[in-house]
């Protein structure tokens, strides 16, 4: 594997991630109320 493509990879799983936990965060602050 590339390092390029490598840190692609990591760069667009650490963004779904971090969508992920911004989902996350809003539907406990949506549904805590």
């Amino acid at each position: 594997m590339k390092e390029a493509t490598k840190g692609a990879a990591s760069e667009a799983l650490a963004h779904m991630l971090a969508v992920m936990a911004m989902l996350v965060i809003a539907s406990i602050l949506f549904y805590g109320r």
